[in-house]
């Protein structure tokens, strides 16, 4: 009878492991977080065009925003 329990408590931990290689054979394996950093943000640099008179002559002057 003890060796009838230990043949069943292997055969019963051999089932539980190739059940779990199965399932992560099918379904797949953990999937890894990506890492995403403030520094992968692109930032969109904004260009504002004035137009400025004098009382000489008309000037373009340009002003960038970060």
């Amino acid at each position: 009878m003890k060796r009838f329990k230990k043949i069943l408590k292997l055969s019963g931990l051999m089932l539980l492991i190739l059940l779990a290689s199965v399932g992560i054979g099918i379904g797949g394996g953990i999937p890894v977080p990506t890492v995403k950093r403030k520094e992968d943000l692109n930032l969109v640099t904004v260009e504002m065009l004035e137009m400025k008179e004098d009382a000489s002559e008309q000037s373009l002057v340009e002003v960038f925003k970060h």
